[in-house]
């Protein structure tokens, strides 16, 4: 084979291995915006043009503030789609509280520009990030009127010990919940077959430097291999099933007893890291 024909065939296969990978990529979409599980990212576009009539370097101008003004109006609507929990989501919290919607007015005029496009037409494209967690996250404005969900009725069982094997293994916990219809949320759960809980966020430091979301999600476990967070030895562990939920939709998992041992078996230090990664389908 030429060297001519080799390139061509690379450049064939390039366009078609890369899309496939794309469909792993664990983003949800929502209105003009987009959130990113994997990396605890927000992402919204907002489009401006300029007024008739004006024109040159005044003109840019306008419609770079037009298209600010959509991305932040774009982005409080994306936002009150982020799923919080399996009973809500954002938008249930700046209904019953004004000092949650006032954050969350604050919160976006806080969002960081990491892009502005000039169209050839005129038109401005402004996009803008938030983080979900973090102190200046999304979660950290939840925290201060976000009540545990339902604890009482769950009772949280001894931690179990590791034992030698476990102690020296793993570095972080992958759990397969495919095809289980599971959603992302910014606070899921881990439950074991009997009700008890595992894994919530009172279990998790969302205080400490660096920390981005409860759960990281993949669509593959080759990628959630790659997530940073479960490090270069994660457990590995399936679902069994996800707990009933609401509107929402189920956002919580169930492990068997089995695996529910061999989640608690991985040390406090790793759920308190939150170095837990879903996949989901």
């Amino acid at each position: 084979m030429s060297k001519g024909i080799k390139l061509i065939f690379i450049v064939i296969l390039a366009f078609l291995v890369i899309p496939v990978a794309a469909n792993y990529n664990m983003v949800e979409t929502i209105g003009n915006g987009e959130i990113d599980w994997e990396t605890g990212i927000i992402r919204v576009v907002g489009y401006g043009v300029p007024p008739r009539g004006v024109y040159g370097a005044q003109a840019k101008l306008m419609a770079r503030g037009a298209a600010k003004a959509d991305a932040y109006r774009n982005a409080v609507e994306v936002l009150k789609g982020v799923r919080v929990n399996s009973q809500s989501y954002v938008q249930n919290y700046v209904i019953q509280s004004d000092e949650i919607r006032t954050s969350v007015d604050g919160f976006v005029q806080g969002a960081h520009i990491v892009g502005v496009n000039q169209q050839a037409d005129g038109m401005v494209e402004v996009i803008l990030e938030l983080p979900l967690g973090g102190q200046a996250g999304l979660t950290a404005i939840l925290s201060r009127s976000t009540k545990p969900t339902d604890y009482e009725n769950h009772e949280i069982p001894e931690w179990v010990a590791p034992s030698i094997l476990e102690q020296t293994s793993y570095t972080g916990v992958i759990i397969d919940g495919r095809n289980l219809g599971l959603k992302p949320a910014l606070y899921p759960q881990i439950f074991d077959a009997n009700g008890y809980l595992l894994y919530s966020q009172l279990m998790v430091d969302m205080e400490r430097p660096g920390f981005t979301t409860m759960v990281a999600y993949s669509r593959s476990m080759e990628m959630a291999k790659k997530i940073p967070r479960v490090g270069k030895n994660p457990l590995i562990i399936p679902a069994v099933s996800t707990v009933q939920a609401t509107d929402a939709g189920a956002t919580d998992l169930v492990l068997d007893s089995e695996a529910s041992k061999a989640f608690q078996g991985v040390g406090r230090e790793i759920i308190k890291n939150a170095a837990v990664v879903f996949i989901i389908d």
